[in-house]
């Protein structure tokens, strides 16, 4: 070897990977650089500029040489000397790097740099990380620099071969950047979120990751490395690992932080993760907190506790006479608090009195948190009182639910129908809403077909009816439908069933219909409850029929034949595109001539029906019109428009809103929806939606409303301001001249 100095060393690190090592005798005047050429070419190379303990530099150059050829190498930036060329040949090199040899001199800074770059690039760039001879090479390196790693050790099993490992670090050390596994399956980066505790009276902090359980009989190395430190761990052999409900059992009830991590990572990785996390908390729930005072010192409770992936929805109420809080502070799994006080929303609470006390006034209160967890189902959070006086107060929920349904049951009640505000809706309960319904689009399982009698092979058309609850009325309206001849030989009856825990009994029902009566039918029934949009869009899937009828469970036919009379009104030709009849009480007056729109208090557009109440026979209801809408208890359009549109949105929760949805859609394509007053058929309103009692809270059609309102107000606005225009200076857009002045209009109570 022939180099011009004495302070040049060369090792090999595998078969064709060489280190060079080269010693400054003075400090460079800028970055030094080693630029190594061979047979003529420059060779890919990666350096690091290391300090020695007596204060000189040494560059160390790791590259790929693969022939016979000796190899220049120019060390450049050298101050008024020049570059300085060394020449060598690695052939000659037999021996591995003895680690020793590497490490002699460097100072405790540049051991970490070194090893940073043997574990993190160079094996990457050289193909080194499954190389048998670099591996023993790197394990023995890393040992020298720590002779008796502390254990990671596997605490507890967890879903599809992760355990959760614990260890613990000093208390200094920066957030872990990176973590790669050192075993008999090479050196892998691991994709781990690594979470560190708080600093104990040790001056320790725990440190938690999920790994794939390690190779049967085989040890090996952590190596975790942050901005301020490279920490190596002895990752044991495989051993058996208690259950994670096991293992939590043992841990402090306090630690809120490590709990909410554990749930966040398990929702992560699987269906089966996200399982196991709410198992966990079911199984070994958290204490309940919250302060109960009877005096004007501060109190509170959290009693909702809600998350998905439109955030965390908070709620309860606190008592605050004096004006002593300061903040609320919501903990996470890891990082610090996070101030809620100002997402607030607010609004009067009473609490209720005992024997002797009277009832007190509190603030209520509802906020949404966007973010939390990441969505994972953390069913107790943890949130602090700060007070002025630096005094801490902590709340904690009892344990709340995590499947969808009841998340929004939950959410619906979580502020009272009348303090809630358009504003207040969307900060607060829509992004909620919103996730809750998008959980029940993804998560629905496709429905069960049972089929009773033959169907017609040709159906002219397909009436839909989802049911809900409510079944009584099919007793009736069967037996209707099954006396009209044209119904019989063309339509093809399908029900829809909403709410799948009463298959059997509305299978046994309507197998007793079908046998009394002897009209084919089909019943669909949902994996799971949808809600109005779902059933009706999964019954019109089944559908075969040219035109498609969706109607109410609680609608009877006054007559025979409304629906070829229904039909005949489509007309694509002349751009109408939907129908519905005139709909009727039980005792003969008007439930529906139509539907319009008017605004609300809150200039939320609300859905009205045109002369309702009014006698059966009132002469202006009985006029053929185009109308802004007509209401989802008898919809008659084509199947191939109901498609095209995209059917009902199940954004609308539970029910309502949606048919005006539809024929906001259906006027967006270009058509016009008519009202039909020659087929009058009885509707006994809202049955089944009564059985809901998510809905008859009123939040629900609040939110329905508001929807509509945000996505239609421009359309609407312009749709209402044509209709309520004298006829002199109507529009000519709605084709028809029948519709009526807006004093007959105007003549309607809301639905």
């Amino acid at each position: 070897m022939d180099t011009g100095s004495t302070h040049l060393d060369l090792f090999r690190l595998s078969g064709s990977v060489f280190l060079l090592s080269w010693t400054l005798d003075a400090p460079s005047f800028g970055r030094p650089g080693v630029s190594l050429v061979g047979g003529g070419r420059r060779l890919a190379s990666a350096a690091v500029t290391l300090g020695l303990s007596d204060g000189r530099e040494r560059v160390v150059v790791a590259f790929r040489h693969g022939g016979h050829d000796g190899i220049v190498a120019t060390l450049s930036d050298q101050g008024t000397t020049g570059d300085i060329t060394a020449r060598f040949d690695p052939a000659l090199v037999h021996g591995m790097t003895e680690p020793v040899e590497i490490l002699r001199d460097l100072t405790p800074k540049a051991r970490l740099a070194l090893a940073s770059a043997l574990v993190g690039p160079w094996p990457s760039l050289f193909g080194l990380s499954a190389t048998a001879s670099y591996l023993s090479f790197l394990r023995q390196f890393l040992l020298c620099l720590s002779p008796k790693p502390a254990p990671a050790l596997p605490v507890a099993a967890l879903v599809e071969g992760k355990v959760l490992v614990e260890t613990s670090v000093q208390g200094g050390l920066s957030p872990i950047k990176s973590i790669h596994r050192l075993d008999s399956a090479g050196l892998n980066r691991l994709d781990a979120r690594p979470r560190l505790g708080a600093i104990d009276r040790a001056g320790q902090r725990a440190l938690h990751f999920i790994l794939d359980e390690a190779p049967a009989r085989s040890a090996g190395l952590l190596l975790l490395q942050s901005e301020t430190g490279f920490v190596i761990r002895a990752l044991p052999t495989r051993q058996a690992a208690p259950s994670l409900g096991r293992w939590w059992a043992g841990k402090s009830s306090t630690r809120d932080g490590l709990r909410n991590w554990i749930v966040e990572q398990l929702s992560g990785l699987s269906e089966q993760g996200r399982l196991l996390a709410i198992e966990m908390q079911r199984r070994a729930p958290l204490a309940v907190q919250n302060v109960r005072r009877s005096d004007d010192l501060p109190s509170a409770e959290l009693d909702i506790a809600l998350c998905n992936a439109g955030g965390l929805l908070l709620g309860g109420w606190f008592r605050d006479p004096d004006g002593l809080l300061d903040q609320m502070l919501l903990h996470r799994g890891e990082g610090a608090a996070t101030p809620i006080l100002d997402r607030l929303e607010r609004f009067p609470a009473l609490l209720p009195g005992g024997p002797g006390i009277e009832p007190r006034s509190a603030t209520g209160f509802a906020a949404l948190v966007p973010g939390y967890a990441a969505g994972a189902p953390v069913l107790q959070p943890r949130c602090e009182l700060k007070l002025k006086s630096g005094t801490s107060l902590f709340l904690r929920p009892a344990l709340q639910p995590a499947d969808v349904v009841s998340v929004r049951a939950r959410a619906l009640a979580a502020i009272p129908p009348q303090h809630l505000t358009a504003e207040i809706m969307e900060r607060t309960l829509a992004p909620m809403l919103a996730a809750c319904q998008a959980q029940l689009r993804e998560d629905r399982p496709e429905p069960r077909i049972k089929r009773f009698g033959k169907a017609p092979a040709r159906p002219a058309a397909s009436v839909v009816i989802p049911l809900y609850r409510a079944y009584e009325f099919l007793r009736v309206q069967i037996p209707a439908f099954a006396g009209d001849s044209w119904f019989a030989d063309k339509a093809e009856l399908i029900y829809v069933l909403d709410s799948p825990e009463h298959e059997a009994e509305v299978a046994h029902l309507l197998g007793g219909l079908h046998l009394a009566y002897g009209l084919p039918m089909q019943l669909v029934v949902m994996g799971r409850n949808g809600g109005f949009s779902a059933a009706c869009n999964a019954g019109a899937n089944v559908a075969r029929g040219d035109a498609l009828a969706l109607v109410n469970s609680d609608v009877i036919p006054a007559s025979d034949g409304w629906l070829p009379a229904l039909i005949r009104k489509l007309d694509r030709r002349n751009r109408v595109g939907a129908v519905g009849p005139k709909l009727l009480y039980d005792d003969g007056s008007l439930q529906h001539a139509g539907l319009y729109f008017k605004r609300d208090s809150k200039g939320c557009w609300l859905n009205h029906h045109y002369f309702k109440g009014m006698p059966g026979h009132y002469a202006p209801a009985n006029v053929e019109r185009p109308v802004p809408g007509v209401t989802g208890a008898c919809i008659v359009m084509s199947r191939a428009l109901f498609t095209e549109i995209g059917g009902f949105d199940d954004a609308y929760v539970i029910g309502d809103y949606e048919d005006s949805d539809l024929c906001l859609k259906i006027r967006r394509a270009g058509f016009n929806i008519v009202y039909a007053p020659s087929v009058a058929l009885y509707h006994l309103e809202r049955q089944s939606i009564s059985k809901s009692l998510d809905y008859t809270r009123g939040v629900a059609s609040q939110h329905n409303s508001w929807l509509q309102t945000r996505r239609w107000d421009a359309q609407i606005e312009l749709l209402m301001g044509e209709i309520d225009a004298p006829a002199s200076v109507r529009k000519p857009s709605l084709r028809e001249p029948d519709i009526l002045p807006r004093a007959n209009l105007r003549r309607a109570t809301a639905a």
